[in-house]
C-alpha cells in the first residue's frame, strides 16, 4: 500500500470528471509542449493523453516521488507522447529548454503554490496557458481585485488574465486535506514582455507596497513618489488593482 509523505504535502487528486475539465480547460492544440506538474498516480497524465490523441503534442510530467515516477513510466510505457522526471519542479523548470508553445498544468502542493507561481511568471518562456489546482482560499486571494487586492493578486495579475474555475472539495483526494481545494486558469497577457530584472524590481516594489497592508501608501511611500504617479496617499494597498501598480511603478523608474 502506498504511504504518501507528508513532507512533499502529497494529497492526490481522484476525480477523473475534475481531472478532464482541467484538461479541457488547458485547450490544447497541435504543437503544444505541456508540462504537468506531479504527476502522482497519473489521472491527469491520463486526461492528457485522452484529450490530445489526435494531437501532435509533448508532455513533459514531472514528479519528485520516486516511488510514483517508477509506476508512471511502467504504466505508460507505450506513449510517445509523454516523458517523465523524476524532479522537484523548481529546480527542473529553471533549467528546461522549450521549443515549443507551453501549457502548464497540475494538482499542486499547497505549500509551494507561491514559488510555483514566481518560478511561472519568471520563465523565459511564460507559458500561454497555466491550469492550478491549489488551496481554494489562495485561488480566491490571486482571483481577488480591488479594494480586495493582495500582494500575490497584483503580481499575478499584471502577467496572467486570471479565471477561477471553482472549488474542489477535499473529499476529492487521497489523502484528505482539511481545507477545500480550487481551480485557476492564468491566460498569458501577450502585451507584458518585460525583461527579467524588470520583473525582479517589480517583484520587489510590490513587496514593499504590501509591507503594511493595513497602513494607508502614505505611509510607505514618500509624498514627491505619490504625487508623480497621482496616486491618493489615504488609499490601502488592496485599493489597487494590478494595472495601476504597474503604471505606478513605470512611472517611480521612468519606463
Amino acid at each position: 500500500m502506498f504511504k504518501p509523505h507528508r513532507y512533499l504535502g502529497q494529497n492526490f487528486l481522484t476525480d477523473r470528471t475534475i481531472a478532464d475539465q482541467m484538461v479541457s480547460a488547458l485547450e490544447i492544440e497541435n504543437g503544444d509542449e505541456i508540462v504537468e506538474i506531479g504527476s502522482g498516480f497519473g489521472i491527469i497524465t491520463e486526461a492528457l493523453l485522452k484529450k490530445s490523441k489526435d494531437k501532435k503534442v509533448k508532455i513533459n510530467a514531472v514528479e519528485i516521488d520516486g516511488r510514483l515516477y517508477k509506476n508512471l513510466v511502467e504504466r505508460f510505457s507505450g506513449e510517445e507522447r509523454v516523458e517523465f522526471y523524476n524532479e522537484d519542479f523548481l529546480k527542473w523548470f529553471s533549467q528546461f529548454s522549450f521549443q515549443r508553445e507551453i501549457k502548464i498544468i497540475g494538482s499542486i502542493p499547497y505549500y509551494i503554490t507561491s514559488p510555483i507561481i514566481h518560478q511561472i511568471i519568471k520563465a523565459e518562456k511564460r507559458p500561454k496557458i497555466v491550469i492550478l489546482l491549489v488551496q481554494k482560499e489562495v485561488a480566491e486571494k490571486i482571483k481577488s481585485t480591488a479594494p480586495d487586492s493582495s500582494y500575490l493578486s497584483s503580481f499575478v495579475q499584471t502577467f496572467f488574465d486570471v479565471q477561477y474555475l471553482g472549488k474542489v472539495p477535499s473529499r476529492k483526494f487521497n489523502p484528505e486535506p482539511e481545507v477545500d481545494g480550487g481551480v485557476l486558469k492564468l491566460i498569458r497577457k501577450e502585451e507584458v514582455d518585460f525583461p527579467p530584472d524588470f520583473i525582479r524590481k517589480y517583484e520587489g516594489f510590490l513587496h514593499k507596497a504590501y509591507s503594511n497592508p493595513r497602513k494607508m501608501l502614505n505611509k510607505v511611500f514618500k509624498k514627491d513618489e505619490l504625487e508623480k504617479g497621482k496616486i491618493d496617499p489615504h488609499l490601502r494597498p488592496q485599493n489597487l488593482d494590478a494595472e495601476e501598480w504597474l503604471t505606478f511603478f513605470k512611472v517611480l523608474n521612468s519606463v
